[in-house]
């Protein structure tokens, strides 16, 4: 049974709360909501709550929940299923997540920070701080050997580049082209190396695009962790932890689950033609042992864990442009920089016309087709299916946990789109 806990509707839920599942109790950081709701904000929970329950209905989700402020105050919260399917441990509010790719705006957020206070121009190239980058070659081809062919680059790649997903690097995880599978071989990705044996080893692999050229998803924030860690003087982990963490409040998010709440940790999930698979540590996949144990490899790229709340602490400071409950993380106009176009007069590749990147955030665009979020928002999401934005025109911010790999093919965040804000179009 659909498990709701809804502030502004809690008395009216009530009896039924009690007949079925005790609500989880809410996460001390939460803000209380004392006024009653608009006729808007009933009709977004009746919507909400049906989007939970028909994918409980459907059965391809184990569970999920979905956190929403709305001018400073929680709006709603909603959670259905198991974060565990096979032990029947309910999915609470209190679950910690891998957010995986949800780590990149906060890596980003931790390098403008450095950008404030004047460590770098965003102009810079990157081999200005990480020498190990200042010989990089493109890829052009194979000759009859089967040999690569490799170009010098046109200009050097720059920090902005690593920021706009423009540097020319690539994953190594979702395409098959021969440089990621230059980066397979090496093992780039791998837990047993640290930020800085990865970025040793990603300058000697040539680049898949000349900088600038078109947006590529790659592994450019991990490198903006390893940049950091030069520019700070300490581990990217540290940096964080003393930086945006504590600062924030935002006590259960790091590479690893803090000791003693590892029974917390949600079971992860792949959505596949022959139905729902649960991952294990299963080379070269590992689902839990590098988020409950100390790992070499602290990936600003996707290796944090967290729990909803605590991403909407960070997800609040950017709705706050850049500031939280008397604590400010940076500046409004280094928020209105990051979540600027970035990419004028460059190819936006798979990001399509309905979006546009700034600095580690998308932002959704005036183009009629796609998910329904207001035009101007700022958003990312994660590997498995974690995601949250920000619609500073509505003073709205969303933020949904799930485990679940390839929620793409059942349009999760269009249908969490039309949830939010109806079938007519937001504004």
């Amino acid at each position: 049974m659909l498990r709701i806990v809804r502030l502004g509707f809690v008395a009216l839920f009530s009896v039924y709360l009690v007949s079925c599942t005790a609500p989880t109790t809410p996460a001390s950081n939460a803000t209380e909501v004392t006024s009653a709701p608009t006729a808007e904000d009933t009709a977004r929970a009746a919507r909400l709550d049906a989007f939970l329950a028909t994918l409980k209905s459907e059965g391809i989700m184990p569970g999920a929940s979905v956190l929403i402020y709305k001018n400073g105050k929680e709006a709603y919260f909603g959670v259905f299923g198991d974060q565990d399917r096979e032990t029947g441990i309910p999915f609470a509010r209190n679950t910690i997540e891998r957010i995986y790719s949800m780590s990149k705006p906060i890596t980003g957020v931790a390098l403008m920070m450095l950008y404030e206070e004047g460590k770098f121009a965003l102009d810079d190239p990157i081999a200005k701080y990480m020498p190990e980058y200042a010989d990089l070659k493109v890829y052009a081809g194979a000759d009859t050997d089967g040999q690569p062919i490799l170009e010098p680059t046109n200009r050097p790649v720059t920090i902005r580049d690593l920021m706009r997903h423009t540097a020319g690097m690539t994953y190594g995880v979702f395409g098959d082209t021969p440089v990621d599978k230059m980066y397979r071989e090496k093992g780039l990705l791998g837990y047993d190396r640290t930020n800085a044996q990865l970025s040793a080893d990603l300058g000697t692999v040539p680049l898949l695009f000349q900088p600038g050229k078109i947006w590529h998803y790659s592994v450019a924030v991990d490198v903006q962790g390893r940049l950091i860690e030069v520019l700070s003087g300490q581990s990217l982990g540290e940096f964080l932890q003393s930086r945006i963490f504590e600062p924030l409040g935002m006590k259960e998010t790091g590479f690893t689950v803090r000791d003693g709440e590892q029974a917390r940790l949600g079971a992860l999930y792949q959505l596949t033609k022959e139905g729902m698979k649960r991952l294990e540590d299963d080379p070269p996949f590992m689902a839990n042992q590098p988020f409950l144990t100390d790992t070499a490899f602290e990936s600003g790229g996707g290796g944090l864990v967290s729990t909803i709340d605590d991403y909407m602490r960070f997800a609040r400071m950017l709705q706050n442009e850049g500031e939280l409950d008397g604590v400010r993380l940076i500046k409004p106009e280094t928020l209105a920089l990051m979540t600027s176009d970035q990419l004028v007069g460059i190819n936006h590749g798979d990001l399509g016309q309905s979006n546009t990147f700034g600095l580690d955030f998308a932002i959704r665009t005036n183009n009629p087709d796609g998910p329904a979020y207001t035009p101007g928002s700022f958003y990312w999401g994660g590997l498995a299916g974690t995601f949250f934005f920000v619609d500073p025109e509505n003073d709205l911010t969303m933020v949904l946990f799930d485990q679940v790999i390839g929620t793409d093919a059942i349009k999760l965040r269009e249908r969490l789109a039309t949830a939010i804000y109806g079938n007519a179009a937001p504004s």
